[in-house]
């Protein structure tokens, strides 16, 4: 059937004066969501947003129609669609989960003014519903295919939690949330797990100490992960399990910044033993990630913030491996504090990298220490 814009206002001039009202008339600007008329589209559009309490029976398959010109080219016709959808939450909380899903997706649209609107539209939902919505949006979050949209989405829900609703986000929710996050940091790419973890350290609802759980337990996921991909490549000769094998450590050292920075961080033996053991791997990875695995590890064995092993064996790989890159001294030197600092003061010639230099140094200090 062709709609144009005179049988449209007809159609919704019998639904505003019938007592009775024909859900006939109601199909009609239904159907007529799906016109090639623009005009004929839109006004249908508004009409069937109008009326749509007033049909429980057609609510459905009307949701369903405007929901479909979400995808369409004409972005008038989806901001719409989208400045509407509140309204459909407004008497009962049927659609609330289709409606905040939807739009919790449409946080990662390009167009500024349409985002606008969403934002706009799910804040609506949000005051309105609000568990409900939450909901719908952590299932959003759930079905996000990519790390950036699932984060776009996590770090509307912590403002607006915060700003709507005074930061009453449940305990349950606040774990599953902290959850979505530890399983982003194991499986994330190394660019990505820069942008989680910066996303977790903005998070308002979540507390320190469910970052630090969250971290923790990523930490403790990548640890097993690199354990079996160590066994792996121990029975494969396979470039890209040692690509992935460095990877994994190269996330584990990110978040071991990040949460040593938090607080006082003791190394669980298990971690130690996994990270020390890349030593005898240091030359053949990339500079940029070769500093951070020695930051670290310099780190903590100069701060003794580690599980002591059975015996020193991995302080002396790394003391090993980063003496190597020093001038041997002549006989007649003297390793004393006059010696360190002529190092620390950049008399020695020193071959190798400004952050391996600083942490070598740490890590003769505790050598000197300790005898």
């Amino acid at each position: 059937m062709n709609f144009d814009a005179s049988a449209l206002y007809e159609i919704c001039q019998r639904l505003e004066d019938s007592h009775s009202k024909d859900s006939t008339d109601f199909q009609l600007c239904i159907d007529a969501i799906k016109s090639g008329d623009i005009l004929a589209k839109k006004l249908a559009i508004q009409f069937t947003f109008r009326f749509f309490d007033l049909f429980p029976d057609k609510r459905a398959a009307a949701l369903n129609a405007l929901m479909s010109q979400l995808t369409v080219p004409d972005v008038e016709v989806r901001k719409l669609v989208i400045m509407g959808l509140p309204s459909t939450c407004r008497h009962n909380t049927d659609y609330v989960d289709q409606v905040g899903d939807v739009l919790a997706q449409l946080l990662n649209v390009d167009d500024k003014h349409e985002l606008l609107l969403v934002k706009k539209s799910l804040s609506s939902v949000l005051s309105s519903h609000p568990k409900a919505a939450l909901v719908a949006m952590y299932g959003a979050v759930v079905n996000a295919e990519s790390v950036e949209e699932k984060l776009t989405i996590l770090e509307f829900m912590d403002e607006k939690v915060n700003r709507l609703l005074n930061g009453e986000l449940s305990p349950l929710m606040r774990e599953k949330i902290a959850a979505i996050y530890k399983t982003m940091l194991v499986s994330a790419a190394l660019d990505e797990a820069e942008l989680i973890l910066h996303s977790i350290g903005q998070l308002r609802q979540i507390a320190k100490d469910d970052k630090l759980s969250t971290y923790e337990a990523a930490m403790d996921e990548l640890v097993k992960k690199g354990t079996e991909l160590d066994a792996e490549e121990r029975t494969k000769d396979n470039s890209e399990i040692f690509v992935n094998n460095i990877r994994n450590v190269v996330k584990l050292v990110l978040i071991l910044s990040v949460r040593a920075a938090i607080r006082s961080y003791t190394m669980p033996k298990s971690m130690a033993s996994y990270l020390f053991s890349k030593l005898e791997k240091l030359p053949q990875i990339h500079y940029s990630d070769r500093k951070d695995i020695l930051k670290v590890l310099a780190t903590v064995t100069y701060l003794d913030s580690y599980e002591e092993p059975d015996d020193f064996s991995f302080v002396i790989k790394l003391f090993d491996y980063l003496r190597k890159l020093l001038p041997d001294p002549t006989a007649s030197t003297v390793i004393d504090d006059r010696y360190i600092d002529q190092i620390c003061n950049g008399e020695a010639e020193v071959d190798f990298n400004e952050i391996e230099f600083q942490y070598l140094v740490n890590v003769i200090r505790v050598f000197h220490t300790m005898a």
